[in-house]
């Protein structure tokens, strides 16, 4: 391969010429000139024609491509680009294109239960993402809007969206983007494990290939010996060997972003895409395909593509995420019992918010729930303290059999309830399972159970606060004036002399769940602490929207003949304000990592403020 790049290199240099000046040029034989000379032109590299008594020798198209590929080869490597060494958090979404097709933004087109661009951020969010630019254009004021109680992501307008390409779009982030990133269009769909791909690959500069669609507009790309991007074409006869198809999602490092910016700034085309400022980079830098296996994708450029994403290709994205999260249950499953795949009969999805619950049957008839903890959550649980106090719960018969949990990543398995009766906020102020209920708690309340951890809601508004400085965030309007008076209510507290006993501390109705023999467990031990026990009584009434005459009825089941009721109904007034206040900063925290609670921090908030109201009217300033 030597021999025959040096005699192409030859005739690129010199056309014109014979075998015998080629043969002294490059030290070789006249007979060896002429078969590397045949071998070129059966090769599809050369083409050979008479002129006069010399040869004009022509390279083809194949000929120049295989010296640049040798050229490029002989590199002494890629220079290192800087990286911070810590996964990209944030995305930047391309929505400012008009397709001729639709009356609105491709991004905004209904899919599933939102739309093209909400479910992506939603697939993103779930693989860690925390922060999100979209860039909108053609009605950028509904792409706002799409996004309008989501305080992570900002919609930025590109004013030249009609006369410019996607690189004059991201010229309008610079400044603002720090770290590595996520970049990709708008009207993209595509399966969970793609974005993951992408994540999991250690080299920082790569773009998400999947094998060639037939979509229509391709971008082909053809891969060097490294599997670093060679050439990207949509031209298929610009292409040696198609080794993939772009999807439209890249992972750029912060380094990358500024060599776009500088290169755009010596470009004179407006029109400029970054698709081809990324390949230039890559000359110099390794640029790597990332290529995923029977990957399920889609992007949408007219009406046909939408109705393929909608009716053909989203619905196999769901299968195939169900099936790929069910395997993952189940391998984490396998892993936390030791057992083998064989033996689970059923695994499916049971519900969750925060946190995913499948409901497990084994062949030998054993039914398990297994916990996926949810994104983000091991900086708001200390998952060692509920390992020790679920454990605790479980053995004195307050929890239900707790079989497995881990401390490091939150994985939990736990015995299934037979006839489980989850309770909800009408069931549980049903007067059989108010006394079920204040049983229970009474219990707990009384136990020796050593929760060696304190709950203090207090302790933990304040631990929530300074972890919203690190998030970029902001509490509702009126939230200092309120935090002062919350404090004043916790000194009043201090004065009344809170005890120190067990506690569950989520006393969500969803956490009160009933066999079919009428017995209640206590579920989710994630808050549970030592505390005071008119937290948890604060936390039923607050949770599940008790009338005061069922906060009464609670009350002559938990409190035994001649206890004050009276001296208790202070501090449940205190604990209620304590938890909206805490919940809500919570929500915001929450929010601001990308969940969406709606209103549900907002009204917990503007709650606060009417007990706050309430309780120095009751008790005086």
């Amino acid at each position: 391969m030597e021999d025959l790049f040096s005699v192409l290199w030859a005739v690129n240099r010199t056309p014109v010429s014979n075998q015998r000046s080629l043969a002294e040029q490059l030290h070789m034989s006249v007979g060896k000139v002429n078969g590397l000379l045949r071998e070129a032109e059966e090769r599809g590299f050369l083409t050979v024609a008479k002129e006069g008594k010399q040869s004009r020798f022509g390279l083809t198209e194949a000929g120049r491509r295989m010296l640049e590929r040798t050229l490029l080869s002989r590199q002494q490597g890629k220079l290192s680009l800087e990286s911070g060494g810590e996964l990209p958090r944030t995305a930047v979404i391309l929505a400012g294109g008009r397709r001729e097709d639709f009356d609105q933004p491709a991004a905004l087109l209904p899919l599933g239960e939102g739309t093209i661009l909400s479910r992506m951020v939603q697939v993103l969010e779930s693989c860690g993402i925390e922060r999100f630019f979209v860039i909108g254009g053609f009605q950028a004021d509904r792409v706002r809007e799409e996004f309008s109680g989501k305080k992570n992501v900002a919609v930025v307008e590109n004013p030249r969206y009609k006369w410019s390409g996607t690189m004059q779009a991201l010229k309008l982030l610079e400044g603002r983007l720090l770290g590595d990133f996520l970049l990709m269009k708008g009207d993209l769909a595509l399966e969970r494990r793609g974005v993951q791909a992408l994540l999991d690959g250690a080299e920082p500069f790569q773009a998400l290939l999947a094998a060639p669609s037939g979509l229509g507009d391709e971008a082909f790309v053809e891969l060097d010996a490294d599997g670093d991007i060679y050439r990207i074409s949509k031209d298929i006869h610009q292409i040696n060997r198609i080794q993939g198809e772009l999807t439209g999602m890249f992972r750029v490092p912060e380094q990358v972003f500024r060599m776009m910016l500088g290169y755009f700034e010596e470009n004179e085309n407006p029109y400029l895409n970054f698709e081809y400022v990324l390949e230039n980079i890559g000359r110099l830098y390794g640029f790597r395909g990332r290529m995923v296996d029977d990957l399920v994708w889609a992007k949408v450029e007219n009406r046909r593509d939408y109705e393929a994403l909608r009716n053909i290709i989203f619905p196999r994205i769901q299968r195939k995420e169900k099936e790929m999260q069910e395997r993952h249950a189940a391998e984490t499953l396998c892993e936390a019992l030791r057992v083998s795949r064989e033996e689970i009969a059923a695994i499916q999805f049971a519900g969750g918010l925060t946190n995913t619950n499948y409901d497990v049957r084994m062949a030998d008839g054993q039914r398990y729930i297994l916990r996926l903890p949810g994104r983000m959550t091991e900086s708001l649980i200390d998952r060692r303290n509920e390992k020790r106090n679920a454990k605790l719960a479980s053995d004195r018969g307050f929890n239900c059999r707790l079989i497995y949990c881990n401390e490091e990543n939150g994985v939990k398995v736990s015995e299934y309830i037979d006839g489980a009766e989850t309770l909800n906020p009408r069931t549980v102020k049903l007067e059989e399972n108010v006394a079920l209920t204040a049983g229970i708690l009474r219990r707990l309340h009384d136990s020796d159970m050593p929760e060696e951890n304190v709950f203090d809601p207090f302790a933990e508004a304040m631990r929530y606060e300074s972890l919203l400085a690190g998030e970029n965030a902001r509490m509702y309007k009126g939230y200092e004036g309120l935090r002062a008076q919350v404090l004043a209510i916790r000194d009043r507290l201090e004065k009344l002399g809170p005890e120190r006993l067990p506690c569950h501390n989520d006393l969500v109705a969803a956490n009160l769940v009933k066999d079919g023999n009428g017995r209640l467990y206590l579920i989710d031990w994630e808050y549970a602490g030592i505390n005071d026990p008119m937290f948890d009584v604060a936390a039923l009434f607050l949770e599940n929207d008790f009338a005061p005459e069922d906060e009464e009825l609670f009350f002559h089941y938990y409190f035994r003949e001649g206890e004050d009721w009276g001296a208790a109904r202070e501090k449940i007034l205190i604990f209620k304000i304590s938890q909206d206040f805490l919940w809500s900063i919570w929500t915001v925290l929450k929010e601001a990592r990308g969940d969406d609670f709606g209103s549900y921090g907002k009204d917990r908030f503007d709650r606060c403020i009417r007990l706050c109201a309430q309780y120095w009217e009751t008790y005086g300033e």
